[in-house]
């Protein structure tokens, strides 16, 4: 997993506070350093965000990773890893929900590496679905990851100026994860 989106997420605990923020570091102290030692443009294993997800979730609850997800994305847009895709979507097509979930699969592949394929599915005009293919790791076994993925495609949401709810369907068998995005 690209290091920088990790570095992201990192950033992201301090809206918890000073208090969780201490806690969190002390909870997963060799994955925290990995994090900060490691370069923007590197490749960190996916499990160093799996721990920060973990502790994240069990400091804060299920909301709260949510949200830490959500405020996560909604800063590593603002990064210049994925900046760019954002300026080109919203040049290009405007700024909605739909135009941003339809780009999500160029920004997961900025992100994530031997991970699976994410395609876009529409439904209707306010529901999506987003389907990893060939999922592997968390994406199959891990429901705080995958809660905390929700989370993040609720920001894609709410980039593109509404709010949405997603919910996530596992199935390891197929070796897929289906993310159904609504607004």
């Amino acid at each position: 997993m690209r290091a920088s989106y990790i570095q992201d997420n990192l950033a992201a605990v301090t809206a918890f506070g000073p208090d969780i923020e201490r806690r969190l570091r002390a909870a997963i102290p060799d994955a925290i350093a990995e994090i900060t030692s490691a370069a923007r443009v590197d490749w960190l294993p996916i499990s160093v965000d799996v721990a920060l997800t973990h502790a994240v979730r069990e400091l804060t609850g299920t909301s709260g990773l949510r949200d830490w997800s959500r405020r996560a994305f909604l800063g590593a847009v603002q990064g210049p890893m994925l900046r760019p895709i954002v300026r080109a979507v919203v040049s290009l097509f405007g700024l909605t929900p739909a135009t941003v979930l339809r780009r999500a699969p160029m920004g997961w592949q900025q992100i994530y590496q031997d991970c699976g394929l994410l395609i876009v599915v529409p439904v209707t005009p306010n529901h999506v679905q987003l389907r990893v293919e060939g999922a592997r790791g968390p994406f199959l076994d891990d429901q705080d990851y995958v809660e905390g993925t929700c989370g993040t495609f609720e920001g894609a949401v709410d980039l593109g100026g509404a709010r949405g709810t997603v919910e996530a369907h596992m199935d390891p068998a197929a070796h897929r994860v289906e993310f159904d995005v609504r607004w």
